[in-house]
C-alpha cells in the first residue's frame, strides 16, 4: 500500500514538473492574434504554389471561417455578394506553436498546416503545406493570400 502511494505521488510530481508554465490564458499577442484571425471571413484573393502558376481571385473566391472553439468552415463564396456561400465543409483547427504562427486544420475540408507569414486586420498571408512546416521546412507549399471581410454567417 505503502508503495502504491509513493508510485503515485512520483508520478504526480513528474507530471506536475514536466508542465509548463501556461496557466491556461492568452497573453496579448495570442489575443490579438486570435481576435484579428475569429472576428471576419477571409476571402481568398491570391495563389502561388512551388510548382505550378499563380492565381488571382477577383470575383468567385473560397471563403474561410475560423471560430474561438477552434471549429471553421469554409465555402465556395464571392468578393461582391457576401450572401453567397455555397458547398459549405468544415473543420477543426488549432495553433502548433506558443507564438501562434501556425495553424493545423483538419476536416473534410481542409487538411495541413497554414504558416502564417502575414496578419492584419485587413489581409492574412499564410503558407499552406501538407507537414509542419517547423519541423519539414522544406517542403512543397502554397502561398495564400486573403482579404478580410466582416463575417455574415
Amino acid at each position: 500500500m505503502k508503495s502504491a502511494i509513493t508510485s503515485l505521488l512520483v508520478i504526480a510530481i513528474t507530471l506536475l514538473a514536466s508542465c509548463d508554465n501556461r496557466s491556461g490564458y492568452l497573453d496579448d499577442d495570442q489575443q490579438s492574434t486570435v481576435l484579428m484571425l475569429t472576428d471576419v471571413e477571409w476571402l481568398l484573393s491570391y495563389s502561388r504554389p512551388s510548382i505550378g502558376d499563380e492565381q488571382s481571385y477577383d470575383n468567385e473566391t473560397q471563403i474561410y471561417k475560423f471560430d474561438r472553439t477552434g471549429k471553421g468552415w469554409v465555402a465556395n463564396g464571392s468578393f461582391t455578394d457576401a450572401s453567397i456561400k455555397e458547398n459549405t465543409r468544415y473543420y477543426q483547427w488549432t495553433f502548433t506553436t506558443g507564438n501562434f504562427t501556425v495553424i493545423y486544420m483538419t476536416g473534410n475540408a481542409v487538411d495541413g498546416y497554414w504558416l502564417i507569414e502575414k496578419l492584419t486586420a485587413n489581409e492574412l498571408w499564410v503558407e499552406w503545406a501538407q507537414q509542419d512546416p517547423v519541423i519539414y521546412p522544406d517542403q512543397y507549399n502554397t502561398l495564400y493570400k486573403f482579404k478580410a471581410r466582416k463575417s455574415t454567417k
